[in-house]
């Protein structure tokens, strides 16, 4: 069995929300500069973006280096969200902007796992604050954390097992959206095409992998005991391997096509949920097992 995710909603960004209505009038009303013609737009319900000039304080500083937060912040968005008190998760380049993730409240969980609670998006040019994504009040979603993808962001949750929630773009015409992950994603140069497998039930998944042409790689029998592993593949899905059976209960799954391979992981007991996936284009990088 897992260790529970299931939670109350979470009060993701409602402290910054509540502030947002008192810095209205001399920090969001006159934009200025040059980011001032940058269109702002959210097509994800629950989250939003805003034009914002002025950080505020954290409400309660956070303690040193608790789960999640970046050390030592780099840029310089990044380093007055911590100088305010806040705990900088993740810090990104978005064209010439720098994107800050930061939250207020860390609680460590499970191993390397942290529930991150009040978290938002900054984005600064240089040090100059112009944007902010935040959860709205009514959402059950959370913001975690940035990751790089190629060409735009993508938000993670602040949740025990991290899943995207959305992705931030910057458009050729001056436009920062806020977007939903797309239903697919050309991979390897376009040589193949991955669907979105993100909170898929496995046995989803790898049915949404085949039928794009992908193929399910047997795992070899484990040399230790793998009961749980073992009760996936009685399945029918013969490519399970590397199941932790403690914890999350984390498993991967490797599917093949030509020389590309497509690693996929999963958690939670029953019929696992997929939680993350990665692709390599070369055979030289594929997955050894042990």
């Amino acid at each position: 069995m897992i260790a529970s995710t299931c939670r109350s909603p979470r009060p993701t960004g409602r402290i910054l929300l509540a502030l947002l209505p008192i810095l209205v009038g001399s920090s969001i009303a006159s934009p200025v500069g040059a980011t001032a013609d940058i269109a702002l737009k959210s097509d994800v319900p629950g989250l939003k973006i805003t034009r914002l000039q002025k950080l505020p304080k954290a409400p309660q500083p956070v303690s040193d280096a608790p789960c999640g937060v970046v050390p030592e912040p780099k840029g310089d968005g990044a380093k007055i969200a911590a100088a305010l008190g806040w705990g900088v998760t993740s810090e990104a380049r978005l064209g010439p902007y720098e994107a800050v993730s930061f939250a207020g409240e860390f609680e460590q969980a499970t191993g390397a796992s942290c529930d991150i609670s009040q978290g938002n998006v900054a984005l600064f040019d240089g040090s100059k604050l112009f944007a902010l994504i935040y959860a709205d009040k009514s959402s059950k979603l959370s913001i975690g954390t940035i990751v790089a993808i190629k060409d735009h962001l993508r938000i993670l949750d602040g949740d025990l097992v991290q899943m995207p929630v959305g992705e931030i773009w910057l458009g050729a015409d001056r436009t920062m959206d806020v977007k939903p992950l797309a239903t697919e994603e050309q991979v390897c140069d376009g040589r193949a095409i991955v669907p979105n497998l993100y909170g898929k039930p496995i046995t989803e998944a790898r049915q949404a992998v085949i039928g794009k042409g992908w193929e399910p790689v047997q795992s070899p029998a484990p040399s230790y005991p793998d009961p749980f592993g073992d009760s996936i593949r009685k399945m029918g899905i013969v490519e399970t391997t590397d199941c932790s059976g403690t914890g999350f209960a984390y498993c991967s799954y490797y599917y093949r096509k030509g020389d590309m391979e497509l690693g996929v992981t999963s958690f939670g007991d029953g019929t696992p949920t997929v939680s993350g996936y990665d692709t390599v284009c070369e055979r030289s990088k594929w997955h050894k097992a042990d």
